[in-house]
């Protein structure tokens, strides 16, 4: 079960890797004929950058998050969010490193920006520990 949702969530980001390049026009991957290894993906998704932030995959998944987690405190300080702090929804493990759980909702945490930018692509701080991993 576990390796079929892996391979779900890695054909889901390798999909939107793919409606990324065709947006930047770059070469778009449907026409290659070779299945994308991890490595390939991920590669495909630091040269997307910023534009799988834009996406509205990744916009959907954010708000799911928001609601599930709550957006009014930081998972990590408790610090409460404003207008001037808003919420950071922050990959647990990096995309970078693990590109097939990019679009993962229990690969998600809620925290403020400071926290965010502390815990940098940090693997494996995990500060929902209250909260149960959900079906995907």
């Amino acid at each position: 079960m576990k390796k079929t949702l892996d391979l779900q969530n890695s054909r889901r980001v390798s999909e939107l890797v793919r409606k990324l390049a065709r947006r930047n026009r770059k070469r778009t991957l449907a026409h290659q004929q070779v299945s994308l290894s991890d490595n390939e993906v991920a590669q495909q998704i630091r040269s997307a950058g910023d534009s799988f932030l834009r996406s509205p995959e990744w916009k959907e998944l954010r708000a799911r998050a928001l609601k599930l987690y709550g957006d009014a405190n930081c998972m990590r300080c408790g610090v409460e969010f404003t207008k001037r702090r808003r919420p950071n929804v922050d990959h647990v493990k990096p995309r970078k490193l693990f590109p097939e759980l990019a679009l993962d909702i229990n690969n998600l945490q809620v925290l403020c920006g400071r926290c965010n930018k502390k815990k940098a692509n940090a693997f494996g701080l995990d500060y929902r520990d209250h909260i149960p991993p959900l079906p995907a």
